[in-house]
C-alpha cells in the first residue's frame, strides 16, 4: 500500500514538471517557422492555439517599417514595429521573417534592439537559412491593456533585388495557461528596393 502511494506521488510530481515545462516553452517563444510565410505554418494550426480560425477575432496586426516607408535603401536599418491590439487582451505573442520577395530566401538581417521582450531563433530542421524574431516570455506582456508592440532593426542587403516581404503571425492569448481559447493573426508587408 505504501508502494503504492509514493508511485502515485512520484507520478503526480512528474506531471506536474511536464505539465509546468510544455507552459513555459509555449510562453516564451514561437516556434521557428510559424509565420505563416510561403511554406510555414502558423500556430493557428500547427497543434497549439488551434481552436479558432485564423484572423477570426477582433484583434488587429500591423508590421511598419521606419517612418511608414513605403520604399527601403539597400544596406539600410529600419527599425520595424510589430502592433496588435485585441480589446481587453493582458497577453500577446509574436513571430516575424523576412524574405526576398520573389526567391523567398531570407532578406536582410534581423537585429534585436530589446532583449527583455524580444529574440531570434532559427529552424533546425527545414527552412534553414531563414531567420525570426520572436517574444521572450517578458515579451508577452502589453503595453497596455488590449495592446502590445515590439521593435526589431532589419539591415536591408546590399544586393537587395526588387523587393523584400515581411511577414508576421501573433497570437492574442487569454492567459488562463493553456493553449486553448487563444486566437492568430497574420499580416504581411510588401516594400519595393528605393530608386536611386
Amino acid at each position: 500500500m505504501r508502494k503504492n502511494a509514493i508511485l502515485i506521488s512520484g507520478l503526480g510530481i512528474v506531471a506536474c514538471l511536464l505539465i509546468s515545462a510544455s507552459v513555459n516553452k509555449s510562453s516564451s517563444g514561437a516556434p521557428p517557422s510559424h509565420t505563416g510565410a510561403p511554406g510555414e505554418m502558423t500556430c493557428g494550426v500547427s497543434g497549439c492555439h488551434d481552436d479558432n480560425g485564423l484572423n477570426n477575432g477582433t484583434a488587429t496586426l500591423e508590421i511598419e517599417i521606419g517612418n511608414k516607408e513605403t520604399a527601403v535603401s539597400p544596406g539600410k536599418t529600419y527599425p520595424v514595429k510589430i502592433r496588435i491590439k485585441d480589446r481587453k487582451v493582458s497577453r500577446f505573442g509574436f513571430q516575424l521573417v523576412a524574405l526576398e520577395s520573389e526567391s523567398l530566401e531570407n532578406c536582410g538581417e534581423l537585429q534585436i534592439c530589446d532583449s527583455v521582450r524580444t529574440k531570434l531563433v532559427a529552424n533546425a530542421y527545414k527552412l534553414q537559412n531563414r531567420k525570426y524574431a520572436t517574444y521572450t516570455f517578458n515579451g508577452t506582456d502589453t503595453l497596455k491593456e488590449g495592446m502590445s508592440e515590439w521593435i526589431v532593426n532589419w539591415t536591408a542587403p546590399r544586393d537587395l533585388k526588387e523587393s523584400v516581404s515581411f511577414y508576421v503571425a501573433a497570437v492574442s492569448a487569454n492567459d488562463d495557461m493553456y493553449d486553448k481559447g487563444d486566437h492568430v493573426y497574420t499580416s504581411k508587408l510588401n516594400l519595393r528596393r528605393k530608386k536611386n
